[in-house]
């Protein structure tokens, strides 16, 4: 064990200390004038960052194996004894997105292919084959659909030049380049883009740039944007609580989501660990991961609301199914907002 050199002074707020004292009385640092190893910076980073002292600690078993005793150990003062749940959730949702990220950048190095004897199209030769193939409109048909804005025909896109084509016909080249290698200002010189109303130049060159991107890099950027969308689901979520729990005060609810959340983004993170090795297995657990969420919830009202098990039934029926449809459409925006973005 390294001695340890005392000051007369502490060397973080200059309160005069005593030879015998430790630690400084004021701030707390330790006194000594030794330089910090890089195994203390990280043992202090944790601490103070992530809280990974004697309170997390015990909060894992009470966590994992009687759920909902943090919550209402919570609601009767008890906060200093166990981990602080925004630090928790904070801690495991970190860990979760980084497994996660680390999974689909892996499945994406796996299972990208590239021909070795992909060759660049002509522009010249391109634009005559669009023109010839009277059955490109079918090739189109999947991104038609896939837009927020319906049939791409009922746009009423006009222009006054005649150079200027519908913006059926634009996506239509555009999907057609997009396959073949062409960068996004070549794509918007072929349609002639700058002639288009501002509104129309930026939608297309939003949706060019789109089909030209590799299919992981929008996959990543729309993950990237996802512990966003759970940022708000939470209080939501909580408040959907206080609706079916209303003798509680909201900040409780609050906390109650934090705690299921972290459990959900810990399984989570087993999930994407257990994909990483094996695809057949993960398939094979997704129904039991999604049963064991459900019997947490189960027991965690319960035990947190003090109620039966029969109401804790139907109440998790009831929240999930309001939560399930916010979080259908709060991806669904998620994605749009990511797209125009992008």
């Amino acid at each position: 064990m390294k001695k340890r050199r005392k000051t007369d002074k502490c060397l973080n707020c200059g309160y005069e200390l005593d030879p015998s004292f430790d630690y400084c009385p004021k701030c707390g640092q330790e006194n000594s004038d030794n330089q910090i190893s890089f195994g203390r910076l990280i043992v202090e980073f944790f601490s103070n960052y992530f809280s990974l002292d004697s309170r997390f600690g015990r909060s894992i078993a009470p966590f994992f194996f009687k759920p909902g005793t943090l919550t209402s150990e919570f609601m009767d003062g008890k906060r200093v004894k166990y981990a602080n749940p925004i630090r928790l959730y904070l801690v495991v949702s970190l860990i979760h997105f980084f497994v996660m990220n680390t999974y689909l950048d892996m499945s994406a190095t796996h299972g990208k292919i590239i021909p070795e004897n992909a060759k660049p199209v002509q522009l010249d030769s391109l634009q005559a084959a669009i023109q010839a193939d009277s059955s490109f409109q079918k090739d189109i048909k999947p991104i038609k659909n896939f837009l927020p804005f319906g049939n791409l025909d009922s746009l009423e896109f006009t222009s006054k030049t005649d150079t200027s084509s519908s913006f059926s016909d634009d996506m239509s080249t555009a999907f057609k380049m997009s396959n073949n290698r062409f960068t996004v200002q070549e794509i918007e010189d072929s349609i002639h883009n700058e002639q288009n109303p501002y509104i129309r130049q930026k939608l297309n060159r939003q949706i060019i740039k789109i089909m030209t991107s590799d299919s992981h890099e929008i996959k990543m950027f729309i993950a990237k944007n996802i512990p966003i969308l759970i940022f708000f689901l939470l209080p939501l979520y909580a408040l959907i609580l206080k609706v079916f729990f209303s003798k509680k005060l909201y900040i409780n609810h609050v906390v109650h989501s934090l705690h299921i959340h972290s459990l959900v983004f810990i399984l989570l993170t087993l999930y994407w660990i257990v994909r990483m090795f094996s695809e057949g297995s993960a398939e094979f657990i997704d129904f039991y991961l999604f049963l064991l969420v459900c019997v947490y919830i189960v027991l965690s009202f319960r035990n947190t609301y003090h109620i039966s098990t029969r109401k804790a039934i139907f109440k998790t029926l009831g929240t999930g199914f309001i939560y399930w449809m916010l979080l259908i459409l709060g991806m669904f925006l998620e994605i749009l907002v990511s797209l125009s973005f992008f």
